[in-house]
């Protein structure tokens, strides 16, 4: 029996994962380039922002980086307040003005709150699920989702993203984001710890923590203890953790991003990881690792 061809197509799909692999790492280092060329160049006031860049993300033959979709959602949520249009790099980019503070003080009203409301760019949103979508997820699951920008990317992309967010004034947010966009996403507005993920009918989730180390780690215990609970926990399920590449004096734990003893405590594989622009590393010369993992 002739199998050539059987390899041949395995090499074929092989070549194309590998692709989509380098493609997504080439993509978040040229963000981290961009956002680290315009940081150089300017005097900061304070004021958060963000880069959108609209037209150097495109490979030939491929269109995965909906950008019409990504300036739509700014546009119709208040956080995004105004823009201009700039080359950086020979890459033409859109830079918002953004204001959190609103919502930032409405998250931290809750005594469920791990970590106030400051939200991972929106780029960088789109390219954590396209990872997961690679990584061969079905649903993106935003655990203290914000303004829900990571399951309307996840949206976007064909997955099924579901926010789960405490905070009412942020819930509304993400409800009018999908009235004027007709993007659909679900979202439970829910303490995540006591969130019912049983009965969603979820096939192959990966939950986002959207927390930095010690603080995201108390959610993710909360978490993980939610999912045994309801007897949920298993090898279909993946989780994306915010780390950091930098260290405070006296932290808990200074290994695997700040995620060491976690990932060692659950047995967890990491498959990947990707360092991307948040907001709150506007000012900082290193961004923000998210670590992909597996149980097991």
């Amino acid at each position: 029996m002739d199998t050539s061809h059987i390899v041949d197509l395995f090499v074929l799909a092989l070549s194309r994962c590998i692709d989509c692999l380098l493609h997504l790492h080439d993509l978040a280092s040229l963000v981290t380039g961009l956002k680290r060329v315009y940081t150089e160049s300017r005097d900061f006031n304070g004021s958060p922002y963000e880069i959108l860049p609209l037209d150097c993300l495109s490979v030939e033959g491929r269109d995965d980086i909906p950008i019409s979709k990504l300036n739509e959602f700014a546009c119709h949520n208040p956080i995004f307040h105004g823009h201009k249009e700039i080359n950086i790099q020979n890459c033409r980019c859109r830079v918002f003005s953004c204001e959190v503070i609103e919502y930032w003080l409405s998250s931290k009203k809750y005594d469920a709150c791990y970590q106030p409301f400051y939200p991972t760019w929106l780029i960088s949103s789109l390219i954590i699920c396209l990872r997961a979508k690679l990584l061969g997820f079905s649903e993106i699951i935003d655990i203290g989702s914000g303004d829900a920008r990571i399951p309307y990317c996840g949206a976007i992309l064909g997955l099924r993203g579901i926010s789960v967010e405490l905070d009412a004034n942020l819930v509304d947010l993400q409800r009018r984001i999908i009235s004027s966009t007709g993007v659909e996403f679900e979202i439970i507005n829910s303490d995540a710890c006591k969130a019912n993920f049983e009965g969603m009918n979820l096939s192959k989730p990966m939950f986002l923590i959207s927390g930095l180390p010690e603080h995201g780690e108390v959610l993710a215990e909360a978490v993980i203890r939610n999912l045994l609970q309801h007897e949920f926990l298993s090898s279909n399920l993946g989780f994306a953790l915010m780390g950091s590449h930098t260290m405070k004096q006296y932290s808990r734990d200074r290994s695997l991003y700040g995620w060491g003893h976690f990932i060692s405590e659950h047995k967890l594989r990491i498959l990947d990881c990707l360092t991307l622009p948040t907001m709150w590393t506007n000012e900082q010369s290193i961004d923000t690792p998210f670590v992909f993992s597996l149980p097991g």
